[in-house]
This record gives C-alpha cells, sequence and structure tokens, in this order.
C-alpha cells in the first residue's frame, strides 16, 4: 500500500484545473449571486442527517438547511446540485456550484485546491463494524482486515498514510460504502458517527458498532480560490448565526449535539489542528 493518499494525487489534478478555471472566470461576486436570484449549491443528497430526501420526497438534513438559510439571507433562491465526496470539487470549480455545503472537512491539502469559509460543523470520523468485532485502540489492530472509505474522504486519507496492512476498498461515496459493510463485502466501514444510526435501523439496534474513531474534522463551506468577497460574506454569515443561537439550534436538531460558539474562528486554524486521532 502507497503512504501517498488518494487525496494528495487528487489535488494535484483539482488545484490544475482550478488554475486553469481561473483564467477562464471571474471571482464570483455577492452582487453577482443576489443578480441571478438563486443560489447554486453542491450538497450530498445520500447521507444522512446532512443531506438526504425525506418520506415526502423532500431534500432536508442539516447542510440542507444551512444553504438555505444563507440563500435566504443573500435574498435569493437555492438551488441543490446532488454531488458526492469524489466529484464535489470538480463541480466547484468547473463553475457547477457557487459553494459547496456537502459535509466538507476542512484540511491543510484541501485548502491549496478551494477556499474555506470558517467552520459550521464538526464532525467525528469512525469506522464501524459487527458488535462481535473487538474495539481497537490503534491503527495496528487493523492488519487482515477490509475496509470500506468513501474515495477521497478524510477516512481515505487516514487508513491509507498509516499503512496499517489493511485491504482498503474505495467507493464513490458514504451511502455505497456503509452498503458494502451490511452485505459482507468489506469487514469495516469509514464514516461520520453519525451513519451509526440510520445502520442500527437497517440491520437492526445493537448489530454494529464504533470500532476506531479516527479523528474530529471540521467542515466549512467551499467556495472557488480568490473569492474572498464571497467567503469573507459567508464568514460574516456563520458568525451573526452563530451568535443569535439559529446555528446551534439547527445542530442539535439534526445532529443532536451542541455546536457551542468555541469552533475555530477560520478555515486556516481548523485545518492546523491535528488531524487523526487514532496512532
Amino acid at each position: 500500500m502507497h503512504r501517498t493518499s488518494s487525496f494528495t494525487r487528487r489535488s494535484a489534478i483539482a488545484l490544475a484545473a482550478a488554475m486553469a478555471f481561473a483564467g477562464l472566470a471571474h471571482a464570483q461576486k455577492v452582487a453577482d449571486i443576489r443578480k441571478s436570484g438563486v443560489l447554486r449549491v453542491g450538497a450530498q443528497v445520500a447521507q444522512v442527517p446532512w443531506g438526504f430526501s425525506d418520506k415526502s420526497g423532500k431534500l432536508t438534513g442539516y447542510d440542507i438547511e444551512f444553504a438555505e438559510l444563507l440563500a435566504k439571507d443573500l435574498g435569493v433562491k437555492p438551488e441543490f446540485t446532488p454531488v458526492t465526496v469524489a466529484n464535489r470539487t470538480a463541480a466547484l470549480l468547473t463553475g457547477q456550484v457557487d459553494v459547496l455545503a456537502a459535509v466538507v472537512t476542512i484540511l491543510a491539502d484541501r485548502q491549496k485546491v478551494v477556499l474555506f469559509s470558517r467552520p459550521y460543523s464538526y464532525l467525528d470520523t469512525v469506522l464501524i463494524g459487527k458488535s462481535s468485532l473487538p474495539v481497537m485502540k490503534s491503527y495496528a489492530e487493523l492488519k487482515g482486515l477490509r475496509i470500506g472509505v468513501p474515495r477521497g474522504s478524510v477516512q481515505d486519507t487516514a487508513v491509507t498514510q498509516v499503512n496499517s496492512g489493511a485491504t482498503v476498498q474505495r467507493f464513490d461515496d458514504d451511502a455505497a460504502a456503509v452498503q458494502a459493510l451490511l452485505s459482507g463485502q468489506v469487514d469495516l466501514a469509514g464514516a461520520a458517527s453519525t451513519q451509526l444510526g440510520p445502520i442500527g435501523q437497517v440491520a437492526g439496534a445493537g448489530k454494529y458498532d464504533i470500532k476506531l474513531v479516527v479523528s474530529r474534522g471540521y467542515q466549512g463551506a467551499a467556495v472557488r480560490p480568490g473569492e474572498r468577497e464571497w467567503v469573507g460574506y459567508i464568514n460574516d454569515f456563520i458568525a451573526r448565526k452563530t451568535a443569535s443561537g439559529e446555528l446551534d439550534a439547527l445542530y442539535r436538531k439534526w445532529i443532536g449535539l451542541d455546536l457551542g460558539k468555541d469552533l475555530p474562528a477560520t478555515g486556516e486554524t481548523a485545518a492546523a489542528l491535528p488531524a487523526f486521532v487514532a496512532k
């Protein structure tokens, strides 16, 4: 297994695309979005509780309602484009969307490709497996196991970098990695801790649990490089909604936790925090 992560390789490709795109279009401005009357948002739509369709078919979730609040603040309508972990950066850099609200964890490598807002959520990344497997304390205990991860995700980077001796199988999104776990195709699935509830609803309570906590990451809205005015507006929006308590209420509604007022003040600070908990 190579130590260089798939994300690092993908970052180089995406960075080249960003540079090419920058030569073709001017930086996004808040006035442009308001004039268009639409905020084009790239969001994951099969990732409970961040973005998914409810029983009536309506798109909802934390990221969806966050983007709806942002659009309302701008005085425009939100328009959602489904993206996956594998294609969300390309959707942004090629101008298909104005912003990503797609569970994008702020990482130093990703900051070379996109411009992040200050964080508006946090998320624990874990490895989930059958309850019959022992709880693990280190990556060394992963040797010989099959791990399913979304391609280019934080968990992909983590299990690839440590060279644990596990077999890593990559999928297009979180839902596919979880399905591989449920079907027995892999022994562990890299996922958000919030996936444990939905897994229990499908497989039965108590049949799967968290085997290893990989990291705590902070998520930000992502815009194209150079769009400082646009990201500045988003930062101000997040600060105002945090101070008013609206963002905390939204996080508690969907994630079941307190967001708090002590999130890193900038994307740069978030990216500088230790990336991985497990050793």
